[in-house]
């Protein structure tokens, strides 16, 4: 490193800073890589070794306490709640490769209850002596051992390089600590593996807690609809937030957001006010709250059920972490968020800040399921029947982790007050078509109406006619003058409906008479939703031209008599 600061904790702060194969770079250039990699937190150490990739970082598993190995070991060796042997291998194999002894090691000091499941779940161990219990004998086939008193085999499955390396490792445990080998084996040998298992998890278990991983009923917490899911209760929050931020001076030297920390997933891709506020802390503010949203990320980790000692794992719960601190500033700072968001991350403690975030998400979905178990479930085939962009959106938010669901476009956390502003829209529009189908058509749970026989041109049934279609028809007949009812149009009377509801040329856009009749209709609130699905697939055909009801899918159409 150039110039780095004497004391071990600000060097750790620097390293810190640090993308991780700088990082890396930098610890083995140290002439101390010991004392700096010790010095690392636990889920840095591992950071930085899955961002750089185990191969090229194998300094830091050479280097290791046994608390990191153990910790790395807690992330990735389980399946959720049972101990995976094939995860453990890679992991295992992977510390063998830096340094045989850091395995031997982590046998003789590890957590106990982990280091007998782990051996229990890849060999059998059998023992011939005087002393021992026949049943425990060896069976009467060739078996390896080290001693002629403890014969080990691998179990059925189990990956060789797991046998491998704890083969390796019990070689040298012998010859260094030959007690320890004896005791540790003869623990494997009367081991239950199902109770270790379940002793092994609980104190794993304890153990992620402390480094800022709780247990999934405590971390699916964070996606409980509080009372931050209640507008008023964020606007009470919101003026609290402000007047204390209005009151805080801001006169400490702003730190770049590349001083403070590295984390797995870009600050500056959540949102534009969190990246700017996180800029404008000192360095000492900023090492805080990154470290407090790398924590929150971690309760996302957890509630998503996935591998813990799998990258985007972290990634994604920290993308959600980040997403939502975003929206809370957005939610907390209103107007003034980008002026006062310095102000509002040093007065505002993160979790409460990420809570706000999540709880307008969480609005939104509570919002969703009411729409899902109201008109949607009555009538028949009421989700089946919405069009892609709204199903996506309604799918997205109906989700156990409810997320972002633009149409097109790869599922992601909400982001920005315009992603609200857009799932607004999509219930809006939803909620507007159930009121149109169920009480002005009378569509019923058979999902059936008369202008359904005989079925429209290209409609392979009934669930094959979507809501927008259906009301954009109705529309339709309204602007030739006719009763709002979705009788299909034939050819001509669909151009005749387009020149009334398009306007404009190349492209073709909605005309305010598709607003005034979908106002008329009690369709306001979906009449953008219905414009953008007509124009969007009929701006391009010509004036004069009359649709082809084989590629037309936003009106009912019917083959030309």
């Amino acid at each position: 490193m150039n110039g780095p600061p004497k004391n071990l904790v600000a060097r750790r702060d620097h390293l810190l800073a640090l993308p991780p194969r700088e990082r890396v770079t930098a610890i083995e250039a140290s002439g101390e890589p010991r004392e700096l990699v010790r010095a690392l937190p636990a889920q840095d150490f591992f950071l930085t070794l899955a961002e750089t990739g185990t191969d090229d970082a194998l300094v830091l598993l050479e280097h290791a306490s046994v608390p990191q190995l153990q910790f790395l070991l807690d992330l990735g060796a389980w399946d959720r709640d049972a101990f995976d042997p094939t995860r453990f291998a890679r992991w295992i194999s992977a510390i063998a490769t830096a340094s045989p002894d850091r395995v031997a090691l982590w046998l003789l000091e590890g957590d106990e209850a982990a280091v007998v499941l782990a051996l229990a779940r890849v060999y059998h161990v059998f023992k011939l002596d005087e002393s021992s219990d026949p049943a425990y004998w060896p069976p009467d086939r060739p078996l390896a051992t080290l001693d002629g008193t403890y014969f080990l085999e691998a179990r059925d499955e189990v990956p060789e390089e797991a046998a491998g390396a704890l083969w390796d490792a019990l070689a040298r445990l012998r010859s260094t600590h030959s007690q320890g080998y004896e005791a540790l084996l003869e623990q494997v040998m009367w081991a239950v593996p199902a109770e270790r298992e379940e002793e092994a998890y609980e104190r794993r278990a304890a153990r992620l807690a402390e480094k800022g991983f709780p247990p999934f009923d405590e971390a699916i917490e964070a996606w409980a609809a509080g009372r931050e899911a209640d507008p008023a209760v964020r606007r009470e929050a919101s003026e609290r937030a402000l007047a204390a931020a209005a009151a805080r001076r801001t006169d400490a030297v702003p730190a770049s957001v590349d001083t403070g920390r590295h984390l797995p997933a870009p600050v500056a891709d959540a949102g534009r006010a969190l990246g700017q506020a996180v800029a404008g802390l000192d360095a000492d503010h900023q090492r805080r709250v990154l470290a407090d949203l790398l924590r929150v990320g971690n309760r996302f980790a957890v509630s998503s059920l996935g591998d813990l000692g799998d990258l985007e794992t972290h990634r994604e719960g920290l993308r959600i972490a980040l997403s939502h601190a975003n929206l809370g500033l957005h939610e907390l700072g209103g107007a003034r968020a980008a002026a006062l968001g310095p102000a509002l991350l040093a007065t505002v403690p993160v979790p409460d800040l990420v809570r706000a975030g999540t709880g307008a998400v969480m609005q939104r979905a509570e919002r969703a399921r009411r729409i899902a178990a109201g008109w949607l479930a009555r009538v028949g085939g009421g989700k089946q029947r919405l069009d892609p962009e709204s199903e996506e959106m309604l799918a997205a938010l109906l989700s156990p982790r409810p997320a972002f669901g633009p149409p097109g476009i790869e599922v992601r956390p909400f982001r920005h007050p315009e992603d609200l502003a857009a799932a607004d829209e999509a219930l809006d529009a939803i909620e507007a078509l159930g009121e149109f189908v169920e009480k002005r058509m009378g569509v019923g749970a058979d999902g059936r109406w008369p202008e359904l026989d005989p079925l429209p041109a290209a409609r392979g049934g009934p669930l094959d006619l979507d809501w927008p279609s259906v009301a954009l028809t109705t529309v339709a007949r309204v602007a030739l003058g006719e009763a709002a009812r979705p009788r299909p149009l034939g050819p001509e009377e669909a151009r005749r409906a387009l020149d009334l509801l398009l306007e404009g040329e190349d492209p073709r856009r909605p005309a305010p008479r598709l607003f005034e009749i979908a106002g008329e209709l009690g369709l306001s609130a979906a009449a953008d939703h219905l414009g953008r699905r007509l124009a969007g697939e009929l701006s391009e055909l010509p004036r004069g031209d009359a649709p082809d009801p084989r590629f037309v899918r936003s009106l009912l159409l019917r083959w030309d008599d």
